[in-house]
Formats: C-alpha cells, sequence, structure tokens
C-alpha cells in the first residue's frame, strides 16, 4: 500500500509523522521535492525580477536547470520505489501519470499554496491564496483516490522513465 497524502504532506515542512519503515524512500524523496520546489520558486523570482542584472539572471536559470535534472531523478526514485513495492492488476485500467509525479505536482501545489498565503507576497491578490489552497486540496484527494483506487485493483500507473535529459552539453 502507498501512503496517503497526509502522511506525504507532513513531510513538506520537516514535521513527518512516524511512517512504517516501508515508506521510509518515498517520504524522505517527498520531503526533498518539496525542499526542491522551495528553492526553485526561489530563483524563478530572481529570473523574472526586472531589476535584476544579467549575471544573477543567468545564475538563477543554471540553478533552475540543475533544480530540474535533481527533481526528475527524485521523482525517478520514487516510480522505482512503486514498481518494487506494488503489484498492478494488469486489467485495470492505466492512470496517466506516475506516482513521483502526482507527488511531485503536490509538492508544487503545497508550495504554491504556502507562497501565495504570506501576506504580501509580490502583491498577489486576496483570491490567489484561497484558489491555491483549492487546488492543492483537490489534488489530495485526488491522490488519496488514486492510493485507494491502486490498492483496490481499479487503477494502474504507467512505468515511465524520463527522457527529457538536463545534462550539460559538452
Amino acid at each position: 500500500m502507498l501512503p496517503g497524502s497526509d502522511l506525504i504532506i507532513s513531510t513538506f515542512d520537516g514535521r513527518p509523522e512516524v511512517p512504517p519503515k516501508v515508506w521510509a524512500v518515498p517520504l524522505h524523496v517527498a520531503s526533498r521535492l518539496a525542499s526542491h520546489h522551495r528553492e526553485q520558486w526561489a530563483a524563478e523570482t530572481i529570473s523574472r525580477d526586472p531589476s535584476a542584472d544579467d549575471h544573477a539572471v543567468a545564475d538563477a536559470k543554471r540553478s533552475i536547470d540543475r533544480l530540474n535534472a535533481t527533481r526528475v531523478a527524485l521523482i525517478g526514485e520514487i516510480d522505482s520505489w512503486v514498481e518494487q513495492v506494488i503489484r498492478p492488476s494488469r486489467w485495470a485500467p492505466l492512470h496517466t501519470e506516475t506516482i513521483g509525479s502526482v507527488i511531485d505536482r503536490l509538492a508544487i501545489a503545497w508550495v504554491r499554496w504556502r507562497r501565495f498565503s504570506e501576506t504580501g507576497h509580490l502583491g498577489l491578490r486576496d483570491v490567489d491564496a484561497p484558489l491555491a489552497l483549492q487546488q492543492f486540496t483537490e489534488l489530495t484527494e485526488a491522490f488519496d483516490t488514486l492510493v485507494l483506487d491502486i490498492h483496490e485493483g481499479r487503477r494502474r500507473v504507467p512505468h515511465w522513465r524520463t527522457l527529457k535529459s538536463y545534462r550539460e552539453p559538452r
């Protein structure tokens, strides 16, 4: 069985509940994904700052590429773990994303909601935080439904490998 959204989310701000040992990989990686998305948010803020000099923007863009490379590897870690732990029904309909991709989206949605909830964050409208919370909540509900569907044999996830490379050009 896969961990539920509540346990995954508890890792995002460093306050994980005590999980069963079998979930150590996805929970540790989920925590790292949230950390990466916080770093990427900061780098993207710099890269979009009209007053930032060209060197700062270039450094931020390189940082974003490094973070994306690590992010892809982290998603792969979760997906490899899922392949080892979950035995899906061959006959169940295929879900469109891997578990690693969905956990990544949970981390992104959580970071977005937290950033928009900060008072006065970049002059964002008051409607942004509630909308971000709604999107985050809907995603957690969808994740929990997916986990239940996988467990009960009503859904299976793809075994994908990322094809995009973030390697430095030679």
